[in-house]
């Protein structure tokens, strides 16, 4: 168990590594690859209104724009009850409201820009104190 401990270890690809030559995901480019990029919600807490995705599909290079209305349907190995993209409110700040398949990155990036997500904000609890004073003392 004490194998390791006090002694310094090869990287068996820390050369590959800081001299750039191992290959990640990242470095792949295969023929009829999409980019994906996602929507996200600037608000802790809020009803969306509306999203309007009309410019975005409009933009050549796209292949799909969805939203919540497109996905309902729940996923999740530990949150069986969580939607993929929000559905008429969002919760936290970064949470999904819009995702995006384009034949670029850049042409992604600029087709979530061209999203229009309207929200009307919701109160919203920032700390765990917060969250949790409306709790009699008996379930702090």
């Amino acid at each position: 168990m004490l194998k390791y401990v006090g002694k310094s270890e090869k990287r068996v690809d820390g050369i590959k590594k800081v001299t750039g030559f191992v290959r990640y995901t990242d470095d792949l480019k295969l023929s009829g690859m999409l980019y994906a990029k996602i929507k996200k919600s600037p608000h802790p807490h809020a009803k969306i209104l509306r999203i309007d995705t009309s410019k975005a599909e409009k933009l050549p290079g796209v292949k799909v724009v969805i939203t919540g209305r497109d996905v309902p349907s729940r996923v999740g190995l530990y949150l069986e009850d969580k939607t993929f993209l929000a559905i008429d409110k969002v919760r936290f700040i970064g949470e999904p409201v819009a995702a995006v398949a384009a034949e670029s990155e850049e042409i992604a990036e600029e087709v979530v820009s061209l999203i229009e997500v309207d929200y009307e904000e919701l109160p919203a609890t920032p700390t765990v104190a917060k969250s949790t004073s409306f709790l009699r003392p008996c379930f702090r």
